[in-house]
């Protein structure tokens, strides 16, 4: 991938177009919370600069995250994520990837995460425990698809920057931008919900324990459960269509 200047693109090399990349690229933001509802992207020429893409397909790109009900585009006041639209809801509708992305994604999650949290066991600091408790407390209210995915990621990412290594901790990190796709599987129903929550609530109680095995236990137990809830989302869907 290439931009209008010949410079290489940032965006990760796959069998996709450069729009669907800058698509996808664009989606993990708004979950991740990189860009919330209602604020606005940046400038088209800034935007393409910053992904080394050409404006041709940044523009290509933009256009169907404005026909998913992603963002709006008016002219004056630039694009911004859209206010009204529930975002997972509308990612869900149009994540038709391959099987074999969701199978790799759980496999990554399962090898890489409970070792995360066995280093974050005698690490972790009593700010990132207090905030492990807050994500907690929130998760735990009867929240919405999109406040649950977000509050997903910010655990998660917290424990892998509690691992104090930050090769790993920015491998943690990327790998929730990663995984967004089959995240959001998770989150659409209030079953899912609580299988999270109740996952996140053994983590934390192992953290608290200060027990390393019991960490990396619960973290794999919780990966495991979301993969069977990823799976039997995915399977309902396929049957419905």
């Amino acid at each position: 991938m290439t931009s209008d200047d010949g410079r290489a693109s940032a965006l990760p090399r796959s069998g996709a177009t450069v729009a669907e990349e800058i698509v996808r690229h664009i989606e993990r933001d708004i979950v991740t919370g990189v860009y919330a509802p209602g604020d606005r992207l940046p400038a088209e020429r800034s935007l393409a600069t910053e992904l080394a893409v050409s404006r041709t397909a940044l523009r290509e790109a933009l256009s169907r995250l404005e026909a998913s009900g992603l963002i709006v585009r008016r002219h004056g006041s630039g694009t911004r994520v859209t206010r009204e639209v529930p975002l997972s809801a509308s990612l869900a509708a149009r994540l038709e990837r391959a099987s074999d992305d969701f199978e790799h994604s759980a496999e990554f999650r399962e090898l890489v995460e409970p070792q995360l949290a066995r280093l974050a066991t005698g690490r972790i600091t009593a700010h990132e425990r207090a905030e492990l408790h807050a994500v907690l407390d929130a998760s735990a209210a009867d929240v919405d698809a999109d406040e649950s995915l977000r509050l997903d990621v910010a655990f998660h990412t917290t424990i892998a920057r509690a691992s104090r290594n930050p090769l790993l901790a920015s491998l943690g990190e990327l790998a929730a931008t990663w995984t967004v796709e089959a995240r959001v599987y998770s989150h659409l129903g209030g079953d899912g919900r609580r299988i999270s929550h109740a996952g996140h609530v053994r983590i934390l109680a192992a953290l608290d324990a200060r027990d390393p095995d019991a960490v990396a236990q619960a973290m794999g137990q919780h990966l495991r459960e979301i993969r069977a809830v990823i799976d039997r989302v995915r399977g309902s869907d396929t049957t419905a269509h």
